[in-house]
């Protein structure tokens, strides 16, 4: 399993669309909102999206100015690539663009 620490910075003025698009995501847990366009986010990794590919489809919605990642635990359990030629998410093995990582990563809600 992956766990992912994140801050985003987003603009004011889109924070409220933003939040609507994380609130019902499966395995991202807002953690903390000033309402001033910082927001404290934990993922994790759920049955079908790692952790790390989450955050980069994040990262990319309109409005996140920024997202920092702040901290990362990859236990033993973590997800790896099915095979050699698989893309691999896992945060260590990033050596690519936020748009690659999140390709086919579409933010849905769990029951849409």
């Amino acid at each position: 399993m992956s766990i992912l620490g994140t801050v985003l910075r987003v603009m004011p003025a889109q924070l409220p669309k933003v939040l609507a698009q994380l609130t019902p995501l499966e395995g991202v847990d807002i953690a903390l909102n000033p309402g001033d366009g910082r927001v404290v986010l934990i993922l994790e990794d759920t049955a079908n999206t790692p952790a790390a590919q989450t955050f980069a489809a994040i990262s990319l919605l309109t409005g996140v100015l920024n997202a920092s990642l702040v901290y990362e635990y990859s236990g033993p359990d973590a997800p790896t690539a099915a095979s050699s030629d698989a893309f691999d998410t896992r945060y260590q093995s990033w050596r690519t663009t936020l748009s690659q990582m999140a390709e086919g990563q579409v933010l849905t809600t769990p029951n849409a």
